[in-house]
């Protein structure tokens, strides 16, 4: 069951980069779309800054081991020739004070990981987490970042693509 959730959950997620000159978004076949972002977007920077000033919130809800939360993800920074790829890692598991889980995402830029590998968190390269309390979701500043970024209209048509309910 938990990794239904994590196939079923990482087709959802979103996947940003920080590469110059590309497009908005790119959309691949069986896996989520892929926003580019500046390295400068104020908006996607302070959500960075939000995640990481808040792990411990992440960690509390991880370590609570309460049945109504579930599906733990990171999202990690990985470097990539010409900028950087973000990529959701899955599976979060809190061993000692590390985060250890399983990459999400096919990854676009970086062939620093790859889907399925196992990893120990960065902690200075998280950009993003968020897990589902009771369905919604809880965190995805990123997401929310992006999501902010677009019009009414790509706004609705992110909703109706991706499920997510943000609490």
């Amino acid at each position: 069951m938990k990794k239904s959730l994590l196939l079923i959950a990482s087709l959802l997620l979103i996947l940003t980069s920080c590469k110059e000159g590309t497009a908005d978004k790119t959309e691949r076949s069986g896996e989520p779309d892929v926003y580019n972002v500046e390295d400068d977007d104020s908006r996607m920077n302070q959500a960075i800054v939000d995640a990481k000033n808040s792990i411990d919130e992440f960690k509390e809800a991880l370590a609570s081991e309460n049945p109504d939360l579930s599906f733990f993800t990171i999202k990690q920074k990985f470097d990539a020739d010409g900028g950087a790829e973000h990529i959701w890692i899955g599976d979060i598991q809190l061993i000692d004070d590390d985060f250890i889980g399983i990459i999400a995402n096919e990854p676009m830029y970086t062939n620093k990981v790859q889907l399925g590998d196992t990893i120990t968190v960065n902690r200075a390269n998280i950009s993003d987490w968020m897990y589902y309390e009771e369905g919604k979701v809880v965190g995805g500043f990123t997401i929310r970042a992006i999501r902010d970024g677009l019009s009414p209209e790509e706004q609705a048509q992110f909703d109706a693509e991706n499920g997510l309910i943000f609490k």
